[in-house]
């Protein structure tokens, strides 16, 4: 199984797609609609899917949208759902770019929705809790037990290159 979580209007069609909402502009319906809640730093609803149970996950722009005491659990949860040497996908903004976007005169969207979010969506979900470098994000993973963290350029959202980055690691 892959699973593709948060998957927004990406629901493709070999993953087994979560959100906390359906996508009006989603292909299809969501495998399954979940979202987390945490009680102080600890998960309080895990996914109702077995240990082990995908060889992999992918995450795109989602881990920006927990707080940072939030994000251990979150990578635990997904460590724990994934089978030995499952692979992690993780793309999200990246800092450091966004701040040289920034100080180069970049739009809002190359700086400022790295931080906070877009605004067009009016949407508590859609805002940024967190934000981090490829260090601070490479960090955060390892120590959820992951091994062989690389980051690489994006490859979904438009490939913002330029401001985005893809992390991965091997359970």
């Amino acid at each position: 199984m892959k699973i593709n979580f948060a998957c927004g209007k990406q629901t493709f069609p070999d993953y087994y797609c979560v959100d906390a909402v359906q996508h009006p502009k989603a292909s299809r319906p969501l495998d399954l609609v979940h979202a987390f809640t945490f009680d102080d730093k600890r998960l309080v609803n895990p996914l109702p899917l077995k240990d082990g149970c995908a060889d992999e996950l992918h995450a795109y722009h989602f881990i920006e949208h927990v707080y940072r005491w939030e994000a251990p659990a979150v990578l635990k949860e997904f460590y724990r759902l994934l089978k030995p040497s499952g692979k992690l996908v993780l793309e999200l903004p990246n800092l450091e770019a966004a701040c040289k976007n920034l100080l180069a005169g970049g739009t809002d969207q190359m700086t400022m929705w790295p931080l906070y979010g877009d605004p067009g969506h009016r949407d508590p979900y859609m805002c940024h809790r967190w934000g981090y470098t490829p260090k601070t994000i490479c960090r955060v993973v390892r120590l959820a037990g992951f091994e062989d963290v690389l980051v690489s350029p994006p490859r979904t959202h438009g490939v913002r290159k330029m401001r985005d980055m893809r992390v991965e690691g091997k359970r």
